[in-house]
C-alpha cells in the first residue's frame, strides 16, 4: 500500500470514529458506544499491521486521549450490559427484581455518565489525534510486511493452541481480531490453506463468542462488586443465582473457544507449510 492509501484509510477511519463518538457522547446509548469502540479497535489492529514496517521497534498506536475516551465509554457500556443482562435473566426466571441492587447500579451508571460528560468535550473533533497518527505512518506498507504479519499471527496462534485459561483466550482474541479486521488488506496475500484457516465467516463466529465471553466476565465482576451486605437476604439469594448462571454460561463459552482454538490444528499442519516465504 502506498502512503496515499495509508493516509486515506486513516482519514476514513477517523470520519467514522467522529460520527459514532458524537452520537455516543450525546445520549450514551449502548449501540452508539458499541459502534464507536469497534471503530477504535479496527484502527488499533490496522496500526498493528502498519507497525510491521517499523525498523526501530516503535509501533503506531492510538493516542492517550483516545484510550481514555475509549475507557470511559467502556465503563458505561459495562453498566448497560449489566442492567440488560440482569433484566433478561429476571424476565426469563420470573423472579422479583432486586430493587436495591438495581438502584445501586443505576446510581453508578448515572455517576459515570456525569463524569464522562465533565471530562469529555462533546464537540471534541479528534483533529490532533488524527494528525499525530498520520505523522507517524511509514512511507508505505510493503508486501513483505503484510506477509510477515500473517506469519507472525499464525505463529502466535499456534503457540497459544493447547493452552488453558483466560489469559490464553485473551491473547487468541487479539490475534483473531488482527486477522478479521485486517482481512480486506490481507486476503490477496493468503495462501489457499491460510484462506481456509482464516475464513471470514468462521472468524466472525470466533469474535461473536469472544464478545459473549467478555460480556459474561464483565457482568460477573460487576455483580460481585455491587453485591454488598446492604442487600436484603432475598436479593442476596437472587444475585447468587444470577452469578451461578452466568458463571456456568461463561464456562461453556470458554470451553467452546478452547475447542475451536485446538481444532485449528496449526501445529499439526506445520507452521512452515502454512507460512509464506518472505
Amino acid at each position: 500500500m502506498r502512503k496515499e492509501e495509508l493516509d486515506e484509510f486513516i482519514k476514513s477511519s477517523f470520519k467514522k470514529i467522529k460520527e459514532y463518538f458524537h452520537k455516543a457522547i450525546e445520549h450514551f446509548e449502548a449501540e452508539d458506544i458499541r459502534k464507536f469502540r469497534i471503530e477504535i479497535r479496527k484502527l488499533k489492529v490496522f496500526l498493528r499491521l502498519i507497525s510491521m514496517e517499523s525498523e526501530d521497534g516503535l509501533s503506531c498506536n492510538i493516542t492517550r486521549k483516545m484510550r481514555v475516551i475509549y475507557g470511559y465509554l467502556g465503563i458505561i457500556q459495562n453498566f448497560h450490559l449489566q442492567l440488560d443482562e440482569a433484566s433478561g435473566y429476571l424476565k426469563k426466571s420470573s423472579k422479583h427484581i432486586p430493587v436495591f441492587y438495581v438502584k445501586t447500579l443505576e446510581k453508578e451508571f448515572k455517576y459515570w455518565k456525569s463524569l464522562s460528560s465533565e471530562y469529555i468535550d462533546p464537540d471534541y473533533d479528534f483533529f490532533n489525534d488524527e494528525y499525530e497518527i498520520l505523522a507517524t505512518l511509514p512511507g508505505q506498507l510493503t508486501n513483505k510486511s503484510i506477509t510477515s504479519f500473517i506469519n507472525y499471527t499464525l505463529y502466535e496462534i499456534g503457540e497459544i493452541s493447547g493452552r488453558q485459561g483466560e489469559e490464553a483466550l485473551d491473547n487468541a482474541r487479539k490475534f483473531i481480531e488482527d486477522i478479521y479486521y485486517n482481512l480486506p488488506v490481507l486476503k490477496p496475500f493468503l495462501t489457499k490453506q491460510q484462506s481456509i484457516l482464516f475464513d471470514e465467516k468462521e472468524l466472525g463466529e470466533w469474535l461473536s463468542l469472544f464478545i459473549n465471553l467478555r460480556v459474561k466476565r464483565k457482568i460477573v465482576v460487576l455483580l460481585q462488586t455491587f453485591s454488598t451486605d446492604a442487600l436484603e437476604q432475598h436479593e442476596k439469594q437472587l444475585i447468587k443465582q444470577m452469578e451461578n448462571e452466568w458463571l456456568r454460561e461463561k464456562k461453556e463459552i470458554n470451553e467452546q473457544l478452547t475447542c475451536k482454538l485446538d481444532a485449528m490444528h496449526i501445529r499439526d499442519n506445520h507452521l512452515n507449510e502454512l507460512s509464506l516465504q518472505e
